[in-house]
């Protein structure tokens, strides 16, 4: 099968009728700002990740295995760990960012719609 390459041009003749609309400064803007918050909302998560990797206790080693009083230490500190990231993803993302980031969006397809909610 080969490809065959049709001019711009040869298709925008056939499609004349159809008027494509530039997208108006506002919608660029939110278009901006929900791409810094998305990319922002990574570096968070990105940034916990890493809080978690660099808190998260060492393993257990062998003789600590013998020790049942060592394995739930191990088990209490590794919990504290993991709920500290978690409480801070949860103020930082899904509290502060995410709210924002979906804000964002809805004004966007709100207004890329002509601001007409009936679908």
């Amino acid at each position: 099968m080969t490809k065959e390459t049709i001019p711009a041009d040869e298709v925008m003749a056939q499609v004349h009728d159809i008027k494509v609309q530039p997208v108006p400064f506002v919608q660029k803007a939110g278009l901006r700002l929900a791409m810094a918050v998305g990319i922002l909302i990574a570096a968070v998560t990105g940034s916990v990740v890493y809080f978690l990797i660099s808190h998260y206790p060492d393993s257990p080693t062998v003789e600590m295995l013998k020790d049942k009083q060592a394995i739930e230490q191990y088990k209490e500190l590794s919990a504290i760990s993991v709920k500290s990231a978690q409480d801070l993803f949860q103020a930082i993302v899904t509290q502060a960012l995410l709210p924002v980031f979906t804000a964002i969006l809805g004004y966007i397809f709100a207004k890329g719609n002509g601001g007409n909610s009936n679908l």
